[in-house]
């Protein structure tokens, strides 16, 4: 019979440690950001690819809507704008970047 170790056995986690990936939501403005995953589903997969936003894309948050309105978000490696509502803009998390790339 084989004993399994979890993780919290091996390495205990602070309680104060927080994950580096956020939702764009609550991502900052003017900071680059990295898209690390999309947690959404095959047609919100397809859509941002559609529009050139994937995995491992820099973005930059350029305004949040006031009273619950779209995200405006530019990509670094080319310029384009996109206004994503926020039910897809949480969907997506992000690090935030210590340097541009």
């Amino acid at each position: 019979m084989f004993l399994s170790a979890r993780n919290s056995d091996i390495m205990p986690v602070a309680p104060n440690m927080r994950t580096k990936g956020m939702s764009l939501v609550e991502a900052p403005i003017d900071k680059p950001l990295r898209i690390i995953d999309i947690a959404g589903g095959e047609s919100v997969r397809r859509r941002l690819l559609a529009i050139g936003f994937h995995k491992g894309d820099v973005v930059e948050l350029d305004s949040v809507a006031i009273l619950k309105g779209p995200i405006l978000i530019r990509s670094a490696a080319c310029g384009t704008r996109v206004a994503l509502g926020r039910g897809i803009a949480r969907k997506i998390t992000v690090e935030v970047l210590d340097g541009r790339s």
